[in-house]
């Protein structure tokens, strides 16, 4: 019976997925995007190239800003469109393709392929129900408590698995929850704070590690490829983003709280579906029981030796892959069917137009030109690329939204006279914080499908969840990084 669920959930997932595809961008639009971004790469080629700015540095932007389009618009498949990218740059004579293709071959490409595979075998094995239904045990006597619950549960795990996967399993725990309480889909408040807390939770969670999100490991991909190099340790991320997402999480939770008042007094029926899907799940299996010494394994040693020469965070994290193997815990096929391939390759040419940017001066030149609007003074900069960070991210893929602007928050960190870091940080960790539209992130779409709350109803939340978090961002930025850990020195 729960199999036959999980596939119809699933079912409904995709259908919803697929009809507000085709709610913002239908069929015959698609042409017209495509058409449009191409259009650019032509503009790029024929027109005269402006003072002070390589011919090349001219056909990259061309390449940057038809990957926005079609990472906007979506017309073609995310990751097609980071082949194009690739393919491009050699054709137009911007990079050699041996060029091109080493950049797609980083390190932070390998770290990924790891992390999924370990999240794959975590899947695989029902490990993270097993910890999330006894997580929200602690939280299951008042209602809004239990709203904390769901979103501090999400939060931790997506520390250490990817924020889609965390919000696809919740989503039917969670809704036989709501179905044991007898609640009414989009009339019930506090159906819509459980299903919002399970997005936002996830959501403010993928920031704290470099697993959380593709975006995280992006931004270092990208920065170690600069001259000279920065690196970025798995330990010096989380102490850099974990306040954020401490302050975040109950902060966002009050709102949640203050737009929806939750109308139930009682849940005990909630409390005793918990208790009777934590009894189902039984004894800690063998093979339950190896891969969560090998989670704990990898996170140890992410921590110890990420900074080490030859044993960094690729080489940890592939480890950790080749151990489930041997343990018997995953099979070839669970990898095939379970690791987003396509976010590889998005990932990849994403890192391939980051480095694009910067090696032709496309981005010194993009700088200059910020610098005329908005000026060279560092705390309006600072603010400006958070919320813009935060606005673009809503309306496209967050990988897609930190590709696009990390190679100019770069340049512009580099015009400023502040480290790359600083920037790279910040636009990493805003592109995760998407909470205004259905189609920000795979988590927004899941939760929507459950029918329990309208796009109002997020955009509601939305917006003055975005508000807070832009102002935390900042605070935490101002007075921690730069007051405290001067992480705007280069």
């Amino acid at each position: 019976m729960e199999k036959a669920s999980d596939l119809a959930q699933d079912d409904v997932i995709q259908r919803n997925r697929k009809q507000k595809e085709n709610v913002f961008f239908p069929k015959k639009s698609s042409y017209f995007f495509m058409v449009l971004a191409f259009f650019m790469v032509f503009l790029a080629y024929v027109l005269p190239t402006p003072e002070g700015l390589t011919r090349e540095g001219q056909l990259m932007i061309g390449i940057l800003i038809m990957a926005a389009i079609l990472w906007i618009s979506e017309p073609m498949p995310l990751a097609v469109t980071s082949l194009l990218i690739m393919i491009l740059q050699p054709l137009l004579g911007v990079m050699p393709a041996a060029d091109v293709f080493a950049s797609f071959g980083n390190k932070a490409v390998f770290f990924l392929i790891g992390a999924f595979i370990l999240a794959a075998a975590i899947e695989k094995h029902g490990l993270h129900r097993r910890i999330a239904l006894r997580f929200l045990r602690f939280f299951e006597n008042r209602p809004r408590l239990f709203s904390l619950g769901i979103m501090t549960a999400c939060a931790f795990l997506a520390f250490v698995m990817p924020e889609h996967g965390v919000a696809a399993l919740f989503l039917p725990i969670i809704a036989s929850i709501l179905i044991a309480t007898k609640v009414v889909p989009r009339q019930s408040n506090f159906g819509k704070i459980s299903m919002l807390s399970i997005a936002y939770g996830c959501s403010i969670g993928s920031l704290g590690t470099l697993v959380g999100g593709a975006r995280n490991p992006l931004a270092i991909g990208i920065l170690a490829n600069l001259n000279p190099p920065i690196n970025v340790t798995f330990f010096e991320w989380c102490l850099y983003s974990m306040p954020i997402v401490f302050i975040a999480l109950p902060l966002v939770w009050l709102v949640l709280n203050f737009t929806f008042p939750i109308e139930l007094k009682d849940i005990s029926d909630a409390k005793k579906e918990i208790n009777r899907q934590v009894n189902a799940e039984g004894k800690m299996r063998l093979h339950e029981g190896i891969v969560l010494v090998i989670l704990l394994l990898t996170i140890f040693l992410w921590i110890v030796f990420s900074s080490h020469q030859y044993f960094g965070l690729a080489a940890i994290s592939i480890l950790s892959g080749v151990l489930l193997f041997f343990s018997g815990c995953i099979s070839w096929s669970d990898v095939e069917e379970r690791v987003p391939w396509g976010i590889i390759l998005l990932y990849g040419g994403a890192i391939t137009l980051g480095v694009g940017i910067q090696t032709t001066g496309a981005g010194a030149w993009l700088a200059d030109l910020i610098f005329n609007v908005v000026g060279d003074n560092l705390y309006v900069v600072i603010l400006m690329m958070i919320v813009f960070s935060i606005l673009l991210t809503e309306i496209m893929s967050n990988v897609g939204a930190v590709a696009i602007l990390l190679p100019i928050g770069i340049a512009v960190a580099e015009k400023t006279g502040f480290s790359p870091l600083l920037s790279s940080m910040i636009i990493a960790l805003c592109g995760g914080l998407a909470f205004m539209l259905v189609i920000s992130t795979p988590g927004n779409a899941i939760m929507y499908s459950s029918g329990y709350f309208s796009t109002r109803d997020m955009f509601r939340a939305g917006v003055v969840s975005s508000i807070i978090c832009i102002l935390i961002v900042f605070c935490v930025v101002v007075f921690y990084w730069i007051g405290v850990l001067h992480l705007e020195a280069i």
